[in-house]
């Protein structure tokens, strides 16, 4: 085969593998009740990404996100739970991969949380808003057996996020800030201006009258005490 016919499959390979993991994100609305669960994750997300972590993601931005998917796990795990008591989940090793992603949703906020409060910096990509949301969209519907859970299912999802994150990454950067998020940024420049340790909010005369007061009693003392 020449080079142009191997570059046509795979540009043809690569198109098709993204209409798969694009319909990841609109399957949803096969199951309404899947819908309805993602819409507050989906809106949450924009709010949080333009909004408030447009910048950058604070420790606490990354230990309050780490809290949903802990309990998303969770929650989770219940379902399949009660889907197998009820007899509507037949038991197959689907089930113990279900449970897998359970067990790693819930490391995985319970990760955030832990080393968030110790103050590891990778916390700052690992814990954002962007993310956390990815996590919650391509595994829902393999939860709530929209999707089935397959290899390929496993490669997409991890081959694509770059795609998610720069295509975010890119819209954020062409979005103009909110007034909010320059009202905050506008607190914490101000913060910084009126610390303690900028010399401009330091008194000038503190040193100089300390200094003299000190020179005062040492020219009294070496009066009072002159031999």
């Amino acid at each position: 085969m020449s080079f142009w016919t191997v570059l046509g499959i795979g540009v043809t390979y690569f198109f098709k593998a993204l209409v798969e993991w694009m319909y990841i994100f609109i399957s949803p609305i096969k199951n309404f009740n899947v819908f309805w669960i993602l819409i507050p994750i989906w809106a949450s997300w924009f709010f949080a990404e333009f909004f408030q972590e447009k910048k950058g993601t604070s420790f606490g931005n990354a230990i309050t996100n780490g809290v949903v998917p802990l309990f998303v796990g969770l929650d989770w795990t219940r379902h399949i739970t009660n889907q197998i008591i009820t007899n509507k989940l037949p038991f197959s090793w689907g089930i113990f991969a279900k449970y897998t992603i359970c067990l790693f949703a819930f490391l995985y906020g319970f990760s955030i949380i832990y080393f968030g409060i110790k103050g590891k910096q990778w916390i700052h990509f690992y814990g954002r808003i962007r993310e956390v949301t990815y996590v919650f969209v391509v595994f829902s519907p393999v939860i709530y057996g929209i999707i089935p859970l397959s290899f390929r299912f496993i490669i997409l999802v991890f081959a694509f996020f770059p795609v998610y994150y720069y295509l975010i990454e890119f819209i954020a950067m062409y979005t103009p800030d909110s007034e909010v998020l320059k009202e905050d940024m506008g607190k914490v420049k101000n913060d910084e201006f009126g610390s303690l340790n900028n010399p401009l909010t330091q008194d000038p005369f503190a040193s100089s009258n300390s200094s003299n007061s000190l020179g005062s009693l040492d020219d009294d003392f070496g009066k009072e005490f002159k031999f």
